[in-house]
């Protein structure tokens, strides 16, 4: 069936550090260089956990670079190549829990994610009349992967049940990139049944 990308797709994938204008920029002018551009998703965060008082200026930075200078970088040169193309295309930021609430411990993360869905609502207004279609996507659980299994599932026997296949996450990005114009969701939260909200 259609995945919304097209009978085959061409994905390009290169590291790049999404911090960097320069590597940004170089990036999405490889893209242009092969072909329209359809989908971008912005999927990266920067969760730590330190109190406001133990938080450095640092770590603070580091944080907001990840999540909120990264999506603005990534947000606008995707715009910018969807729209040499006559518009059209989806470009996907996923977020956390703490991109409409703060938790203790979670400062320097909550102010980061607000910001980098903030940018996402605010370009979704600007972009949209040119067939461009911005969605955020919170997700209000943890994604089942290496990291979490050996880094938290150790310390908190409820996870196993409460975290969300990535496959799953990635279905519901394609999900939102597949609605019709004519009915465009900006947000979707998703978490397991288990998760409590």
């Amino acid at each position: 069936g259609d995945d919304g990308l097209g009978a085959h797709p061409r994905i390009l994938r290169r590291p790049c550090d999404a911090r960097d204008a320069a590597q940004v920029e170089r990036l999405f002018a490889e893209a242009r260089a092969a072909g329209e551009l359809r989908f971008v998703a912005h999927n990266i965060g920067g969760n730590v956990r330190f109190g406001a008082l133990q938080t450095t200026e640092r770590v603070f930075r580091k944080v907001w670079e990840l999540c909120a200078l990264s999506a603005f970088l990534v947000g606008k040169e995707a715009a910018a190549a969807m729209a040499a193309h006559g518009g059209g295309g989806t470009i996907a930021f996923t977020g956390a829990t703490a991109s409409t609430r703060g938790a203790a411990g979670f400062g320097a993360f909550a102010s980061a994610m607000h910001a980098k869905r903030g940018f996402a609502q605010a370009l979704a207004k600007e972009v949209g009349p040119l067939g461009i279609h911005v969605c955020h996507l919170v997700v209000d659980a943890p994604i089942d992967t290496a990291f979490v299994r050996e880094n938290f599932l150790p310390r908190d026997a409820t996870l196993a049940r409460r975290m969300l296949p990535p496959e799953d996450v990635a279905s519901a990005i394609l999900a939102m990139h597949k609605q019709p114009a004519r009915a465009w969701a900006f947000e979707m939260d998703l978490r397991s049944q288990h998760e409590p909200w």
